[in-house]
């Protein structure tokens, strides 16, 4: 729940320390650790198959992602796609995939399946993250975050070097570009996205001409 630069919590909340605050909740591992070498798919989907609604907790660590430690691929980890596919296909409920990682992941395949509810990305929430998680899926606190930064599919990675740090693309060699400005290829979710649960109307605003003042 910590990145690199942070001092010494006195106490975390966890996210099930903060979902078990406002509702009975049961849980059940499906990974040994964030690796998630072999998941523990059936063991979770039982689970699942009973709850009204499901929480999944995924994502990074800094044991893959911190500093001097750069992932290989922007994929969920390991086995970790697969219980997400698992799980959600057997609840009967909403499912919440919560996705914990310092930047964008490839979760398409989520953003694809039709059971999976939401997809809230919390970065590295911190000592409190677990209470925050809690406000925002309970509807204590209204979800308005936007991404600070492009998701690229994994096909993106597999082609772009990591120690290219171009911003602006070469059609001569195929290098896509960068970021919002540059980048202009398939995206899983682009700069500036988010919803919330408020609806926003805009329109321009006009100005009386009796109201205008010549310039001096």
């Amino acid at each position: 729940m910590l990145g690199n630069y942070e001092g010494t919590p006195c106490k975390y909340t966890t996210p099930l320390q903060g979902l078990t605050a406002s509702v009975a909740t049961v849980y059940q591992p499906g990974c040994a650790d964030v690796s998630c070498a072999t998941a523990q798919v059936d063991e979770a989907k039982k689970v699942a198959a009973a709850a009204d609604a499901v929480v999944l907790i995924m994502g990074s660590d800094q044991s893959i992602e911190t500093e001097s430690k750069d992932r290989l691929d922007i994929t969920l980890p390991g086995q970790q796609s697969i219980l997400v596919s698992a799980v959600a296909n057997v609840s009967k409920g909403p499912v919440i995939l919560v996705i914990m990682s310092g930047g964008g992941m490839d979760v398409q395949f989520a953003k694809d399946d039709p059971k999976i509810t939401s997809i809230l990305w919390v970065g590295f929430p911190g000592e409190a993250g677990g209470a925050a998680i809690a406000d925002v899926i309970f509807g204590y606190y209204n979800p308005s975050g936007r991404l600070p930064m492009t998701w690229y599919p994994q096909s993106y990675v597999d082609k772009v070097s990591m120690i290219n740090m171009n911003m602006r693309p070469d059609p001569a060699t195929g290098y896509p570009g960068r970021t919002y400005r540059f980048y202009t290829g398939p995206t899983v979710f682009s700069f500036g996205d988010g919803l919330s649960y408020s609806q926003f109307n805009h329109h321009p605003r006009s100005i009386p001409k009796s109201r205008l003042r010549p310039l001096r």
